[in-house]
């Protein structure tokens, strides 16, 4: 996938129906998504597009993007829009890998208290503890 084509984000057409906002990215298929409102929609595009990036086989996800022109060629009557790649939502729909680990009672506890506090189960809880002492240890 190009790098290029990530930073600077897909074209996305805006088409609007009774009650909704409906969604759709020319040359990815199966991209679509919908909104009640306009910022709804647009909020959804984003969301959409890194998970459907992320998720998607490579063949699916084109080098290049489609230009401005080359969409509205394709679609002269409908509202057009950049929407960016997020890169941080990319990461909630990366591949998830099960692994066992065993704990002291002790610890395990004050996991699960600590947890509970944030809102977190133990697998978000271990996520974040080890990407922060990566993150902290530069490796």
């Amino acid at each position: 996938m190009s790098e290029k084509a990530i930073a600077k984000g897909y074209y996305a057409i805006f088409e609007y129906s009774s009650g909704a906002v409906e969604v759709e990215f020319p040359g990815l298929p199966g991209c679509v998504t919908f909104g009640h409102d306009m910022e709804e929609a647009y909020d959804s595009a984003i969301d959409v597009l890194a998970g459907w990036i992320e998720l998607a086989d490579d063949e699916y996800i084109p080098e290049k993007n489609l230009t401005f022109e080359e969409v509205r060629e394709q679609f002269p009557d409908r509202e057009i829009m950049k929407i960016p790649v997020d890169i941080s939502i990319m990461k909630k729909y990366e591949e998830k890998q099960r692994f066992n680990a065993s704990f002291p009672k002790s610890v395990l506890e004050k996991v699960d208290t600590f947890a509970k506090e944030k809102g977190w189960n133990r697998s978000q809880f271990l996520i974040r503890a080890s990407e922060k002492l990566i993150s902290e240890n530069s490796i």
